[in-house]
């Protein structure tokens, strides 16, 4: 009904895996309400397996994720990149540098983000391209948040591979430094991911073409 008289309204439920839920769909959301001011939206921000298997339920209309998903009930389709870069404390003997090599990185202590989460799997999909797989990265700490990862950084408990949307403020700051890694492809996408078998409403693909 809302469609036929040319109405956007409603309640829109997206998710959005930690770095586009975080850094880049409040933007957008702000945007499109200032837009659209009968439109609610709920954001869930989750990891990757966490919003899709709830696009898949049906609990979320559509969500943003960092990784492909290898499931026939979901559609993804690019929305965007990102870079990903090694980063480490300010103090760290590397923060000078201006790249690493993929075999110096291997010895270093290593966070990981959790089983499930896009930045992990775009780092263990980097290594197989280079011929790695990930027990060759010397791990010694798993978290569950990229915040976490981040004060484990700091807190030298060892180094990671972020998104370097999430650390920009660090950057800046000084406390942390980014670098690429010789030998590693760290670019990624970002993908619009939704129910193959649900149909649209109106208001989402409103919202879709406010994204693209």
């Amino acid at each position: 009904m809302a469609d036929y008289h040319g109405k956007i309204r409603g309640h829109l439920q997206i998710g959005g895996s930690t770095i586009p839920g975080e850094y880049i769909l409040p933007k957008v959301i702000g945007r499109f309400m200032a837009d659209y001011p009968e439109v609610k939206v709920s954001l869930k921000i989750g990891d990757t397996r966490q919003v899709t298997d709830e696009i898949i339920s049906g609990d979320l209309e559509f969500g943003i994720v960092g990784a492909r998903m290898k499931n026939r009930k979901l559609v993804q389709q690019e929305v965007a990149t990102d870079k990903l870069r090694l980063v480490v404390s300010a103090d760290h003997q590397w923060a000078d540098h201006k790249r690493i090599s993929l075999k110096n990185l291997l010895t270093e202590p290593f966070i990981v983000r959790e089983r499930g989460s896009g930045t992990l799997q775009a780092l263990l999909d980097s290594l197989a391209d280079a011929g790695h797989k990930s027990g060759a990265l010397n791990i010694v700490a798993e978290m569950g948040s990229t915040t976490a990862v981040i004060q484990g950084i700091k807190n030298k408990v060892g180094l990671s591979v972020l998104s370097a949307l999430a650390v920009q403020e660090e950057l800046q700051a000084g406390n942390l430094s980014a670098l690429p890694v010789t030998g590693l492809n760290l670019q990624r996408s970002f993908y619009l991911t939704m129910n193959k078998q649900r149909t649209l409403s109106p208001l989402c693909k409103a919202f879709f073409e406010y994204l693209k």
